[in-house]
């Protein structure tokens, strides 16, 4: 076959159809995990359930989640990323379904566990297949646009809550225990009219196309959306068979034990918060729908630190943008131990940074740890090392239920912000971050801008 499948026609259609597609994949996936920190409330008062029982149950659900972003790379090369995408979204919708209609604490919880796995298998999926879409210099634009639909699914999460559940006030008095939030659930259950859309819509990768063999397939979907196909980038699925093996080689294994345990923190920190925010500002004294508006400032931090951080990844390097990131998450989450002193003003700014260094520094280092690796081991490097570190998803929520007062539960969150910190300059002084280009082993990126 020639070494590019190059557009011989006028697109039908572009590539930025791919990117909405992924990005209202990812904002249902969104949705989905935050709605669970925004009924909490709801959901202790609903069944009388302590905070232990939630805590295990969210832990399980991020341990399903686990599950499937580890094994969503072998089944997207078996059965297709789209295959693995429209699975996803139709498994974690239905069983979002389940647990608007629980009639128990038991049926809800194994509804959310089950989730986790479709929740999981849905973001890598959905992030490659954006970005082989991309031109080559508009990948990590086209990864954090797609990445943002995570915390925009957790600000409609928050308004919908906002919306629809009683204020803490009022549901400490209702009785019986109102049952509004099942609502909530219902919504994210209605996302499954994204399966359709999606069925019709999104394209197969191109290059498992032609890794497959399939090569008018791949030129037909690189003419409609008006890409660029090179044939070098489709390799067959048995040429990585030793990219876990290279990954803990010599040359790469201190790279991919810091990255695995930066993920590690960085999952701490996105669970964590998430999970128990509304919870613990009603323990503080906040009242009505304060806990629900610090949710919500947390998710537009994490917006608004996912687009900054990633042009200033471009421009300034990735030590130079991360460590600052892990550092403003510490110091955020010692403004909010202190959210009483401050106000809900105060609250609602020291949340909104949080968002930025909480999640807005996980989504920035999917990019930093793609660009280390080259690109044959590359999809292993980026399921190995956050598949890993998600058992931080686990450890994160059951912070939150372990400290007696939210104020230690919130200063012990500052923990994993100051070792991430502390990693990657461990690892920007030892091994150097690369930037790897498709064509090249790899180029210093901190190096030459730190």
């Amino acid at each position: 076959m020639p070494n590019s499948l190059t557009p011989s026609a006028s697109p039908s259609r572009g590539p930025g159809l791919v990117l909405a597609l992924c990005f209202a994949t990812i904002l249902a996936d969104g949705y989905d995990l935050i709605v669970f920190g925004a009924t909490l409330p709801s959901l202790m008062h609903q069944w009388g359930s302590e905070k232990s029982a939630l805590a295990d149950v969210h832990s399980m659900t991020l341990g399903g989640l686990m599950v499937g972003f580890l094994v969503a790379g072998t089944l997207a090369d078996r059965i297709g990323r789209r295959a693995v995408i429209l699975a996803g979204v139709t498994w974690f919708s239905l069983l979002c379904l389940v647990c608007a209609f629980a009639p128990s604490f038991t049926v809800f919880g194994i509804g959310r566990v089950l989730s986790g796995v479709g929740l999981g298998a849905v973001v890598p999926a959905a992030v490659a297949l954006a970005s082989e879409f991309a031109t080559a210099r508009r990948k990590q634009l086209f990864n954090g646009i797609t990445l943002t639909g995570y915390p925009i699914g957790g600000v409609l999460a928050t308004i919908a809550a906002l919306i629809v559940l009683p204020g803490a006030d009022a549901l400490a008095k209702s009785t019986p225990p109102s049952e509004q939030w099942r609502i909530l659930y219902l919504l994210g259950g209605a996302l499954i009219v994204l399966v359709p859309i999606l069925y019709f819509a999104l394209p197969e990768s191109p290059s498992l196309l032609v890794a497959r063999g399939r090569d008018e397939e791949a030129r037909e979907v690189a003419n409609r959306f008006g890409i660029e196909l090179n044939a070098a980038d489709a390799r067959p699925a048995d040429q990585a068979k030793g990219g876990i093996r290279l990954l803990l080689s010599s040359r790469y294994l201190s790279a991919t034990v810091i990255f695995t345990a930066v993920m590690f923190c960085c999952q701490i920190l996105v669970y964590g918060p998430n999970t128990w925010l509304p919870s613990m500002t009603k323990e503080m004294g906040f009242v009505g729908t304060q806990g629900t508006l610090a949710l919500m400032m947390l998710q537009f931090g994490a917006v608004v630190g996912t687009i900054v951080g990633a042009l200033l990844v471009d421009r300034g390097g990735a030590t130079r943008t991360i460590v600052p990131y892990f550092l403003l998450g510490a110091v955020a989450m010692l403004a909010l131990a202190f959210g009483t002193e401050l106000g809900a003003a105060g609250l609602f700014v020291a949340a909104f940074a949080a968002g930025i260094g909480t999640v807005g520094t996980s989504t920035l280092m999917y990019g930093v740890i793609a660009a280390h690796y080259p690109t044959a081991i590359r999809g292993s490097a980026i399921g190995f090392c956050l598949g890993i570190g998600r058992l931080g998803a686990i450890l994160g929520p059951q912070i939150g239920a372990l400290f007696a007062t939210p104020r230690a539960g919130l200063l012990a969150f500052m923990i994993p912000s100051l070792v991430g910190a502390v990693l990657i300059l461990v690892l920007a002084a030892s091994t150097r971050i690369r930037q790897v280009s498709d064509s090249t082993e790899g180029e210093d990126l901190v190096d030459s801008r730190a």
